[in-house]
């Protein structure tokens, strides 16, 4: 036999059932939490856990797939105020972050890729890197692209106030291939998008080299918009300053190496504009340069 409510009761338990809950409550925060998620697609965070030095912390992130074969992950540190790390190239002085993967599993490769810096005082000279915060992208390609990689990262970098003080992180990532797009994919996109279109790229203006009276000084001048910013990379033990002059920029030898060295030398162009960066690559006879 069915029970039946007198009035006065339901009136009753239809104002209980109004009054929130702690269990209510948090039903509900539930619910939409779960609707934002959807909304976002499902994006779930995809990091390791901070490491903690004196003046910085860092961690592995990951975005998911980026073209059906190899990942996009990346190395986020964060500094404290006034601190500066350092890009590939530090400057006058400063030590370049390096990356060890050994240890990690299913990895064919993970290839760093570094935004272009900003040149900051130090010592009476300049220091090439960054403040406050950079992600430098990694391109993973698994060894099995139907197997998860797990990224067991050595980073080794340094950051510098009034005294430098090198930092070693050591972090693991789990990437997985069904895990799709992660919470932290936007952020590692617009870094990825800050670093230089690579070497061959058609839409890079064209470097027009001119060489004076002095064998260590080269002048670079560029088709179309000239860049804000130019580094520049030689090969192992080369060294090169760069300095804006005009529409242009003044290229000269710092350093070379102690063995006699004769024929052209390749240089790599970092050409850092607002929005965009590009890396050229062009040869220079500086082989009877005396710096």
């Amino acid at each position: 036999m069915r029970s039946v409510m007198a009035p006065q009761q339901a009136r009753e338990y239809k104002r209980s059932m109004s009054k929130p809950t702690a269990a209510r409550t948090l039903a509900m925060a539930t619910i939409v939490l779960m609707s934002i998620l959807s909304a976002a697609g499902g994006a779930l965070a995809q990091a390791s856990p901070f490491s903690q030095s004196e003046k910085s912390r860092a961690r592995l992130l990951g975005a998911g797939g980026l073209d059906g074969v190899r990942y996009l992950a990346g190395v986020e540190i964060r500094l404290a105020p006034k601190s500066l790390t350092y890009w590939k190239l530090p400057g006058d002085a400063g030590i370049s972050p390096t990356f060890s993967f050994e240890g990690s599993k299913n990895l064919a490769s993970a290839t760093p890729l570094f935004p272009p810096p900003r040149r900051y005082p130090e010592a009476g000279g300049e220091a090439f890197g960054y403040m406050d915060e950079v992600v430098f992208p990694l391109l993973v390609t698994p060894v099995d692209p139907a197997r998860p990689v797990t990224l067991a990262l050595k980073l080794d970098y340094a950051t510098c106030e009034q005294i430098c003080i090198p930092a070693r992180a050591e972090l693991r990532l789990d990437l997985t291939p069904a895990a799709g797009q992660s919470a932290e994919a936007a952020l590692l996109r617009s870094w990825l998008a800050r670093t230089p279109h690579p070497a061959g790229d058609p839409a890079a203006p064209q470097a027009v080299m001119t060489k004076g009276s002095d064998p260590n000084l080269w002048t670079i001048r560029f088709t179309g918009e000239a860049p804000t910013d130019l580094f520049a990379e030689g090969p192992q033990d080369w060294f090169f300053d760069t300095k804006r002059v005009g529409e242009g920029f003044d290229l000269v030898l710092a350093q070379k190496p102690a063995e006699p060295a004769s024929g052209p030398v390749e240089v790599t162009l970092t050409l850092v504009y607002p929005s965009k960066a590009f890396e050229i690559r062009t040869t220079l006879d500086a082989g009877l340069a005396k710096p």
